[in-house]
């Protein structure tokens, strides 16, 4: 595995430079190997979006791996999010975190001095590392999380946590919402619907769907043991239980402050338990606000009043009574 080996190539490196306590991440560089300037570039960028996420020295160091493409055709435009992986903190290795990030034709050719970078609103090459840091951040921001949160986002192969910042995927407000396409279509709404019912629930605004579609895979056993690695899917957006999802625990991180982000992530309470003691509200209930921001509700057909649920079902059971002590006078004669 790749990723395996470049821990090992980390673990030289920062051995090498045991006196640098800046918490910068180390940068490695594949298919730049004869561009020193690209690889300068890459190291002040990643400086940028480092200090954007308000980093410094961390407990757990990163390590960003970044392939060029070389194809032989040319793209006109970034892509919103080349595939990445991530290697987390293991019982062989806790301090460090490595994010591989591979930088398609577009960045390639821009980072190689052979194309001008166009404004495409996708943001700039610091907004796409930024991005790409993913699970990574939150690692060197926090530490290593408490066990009950490790279950749960490894359940979720960390879909509420794979975009750091505030800025959305590549910048503004733009989500993973976006990427489903044109709400005027037919299509668009074929994609809804085929989301999990508590993931539409939530888009409906109901906190019981958001509740239920933020606590799934909390109660998931511990990962197996071995290398912890992330593998967001190609079409990551469609895998999503929350939408937009991938800014979710960055979205809470900024609401409630570090102090209390910090209580939940290292808590060893059960997840839905601890998110409710930093939200200092019900998880569904703050979901539901929070999704508001990014969509309107979403028609759907109309839910009972618990009160009117429980009265229907009463009426049932007793018209079932009804008919069963019927039927029993009748067998008796």
């Amino acid at each position: 595995m790749r990723l395996l080996e470049d821990r090992q190539h980390v673990r030289g490196l920062l051995a090498s430079h045991e006196n640098d306590h800046s918490g910068r991440p180390t940068v490695i560089v594949r298919g730049a190997e004869d561009s020193p300037a690209a690889v300068r570039y890459i190291e002040a960028a990643l400086d940028t979006a480092w200090q954007a996420l308000g980093l410094g020295e961390t407990k757990v160091r990163v390590a960003v791996v970044i392939e060029l493409a070389r194809p032989p055709n040319v793209a006109d435009r970034p892509t919103p999010a080349d595939l990445a992986a991530y290697l987390a903190p293991d019982s062989t290795d806790r301090t460090t975190c490595i994010a591989l990030l591979r930088a398609g034709p577009y960045w390639a050719r821009f980072l190689l001095g052979k194309r001008e970078a166009h404004d495409t609103g996708f943001g700039g090459f610091a907004q796409w590392l930024q991005a790409g840091l993913g699970p990574c951040a939150f690692y060197a921001a926090y530490g290593t999380p408490g066990k009950p949160v490790r279950r749960w986002l490894a359940a979720r192969n960390w879909d509420v946590a794979l975009y750091p910042g505030s800025r959305g995927i590549v910048g503004g407000r733009f989500s993973s919402l976006d990427l489903l396409g044109d709400s005027r279509y037919s299509w668009y709404w074929d994609q809804i619907y085929s989301f999990p019912p508590a993931t539409v629930a939530c888009l409906a605004g109901r906190s019981s769907g958001c509740r239920a579609a933020v606590l799934e895979g909390a109660d998931a056993a511990s990962p197996a043991a071995g290398p912890q690695i992330v593998r967001p899917e190609r079409r990551w957006w469609r895998a999503q239980r929350l939408l937009p999802g991938e800014r979710y625990l960055s979205d809470v991180a900024r609401d409630v402050g570090r102090e209390r982000f910090q209580g939940f992530w290292a808590s060893s309470l059960p997840v839905d338990t601890a998110l409710a003691a930093a939200l200092k509200q019900p998880v569904g209930e703050w979901t539901a606000q929070w999704e508001r921001g990014f969509i309107a509700p979403i028609p759907l057909g109309p839910a009972p009043p618990w009160g009117a649920t429980a009265m229907a079902l009463l009426l049932g059971a007793v018209a079932v009574l009804a008919v069963m002590l019927t039927a029993s006078r009748r067998q008796v004669r």
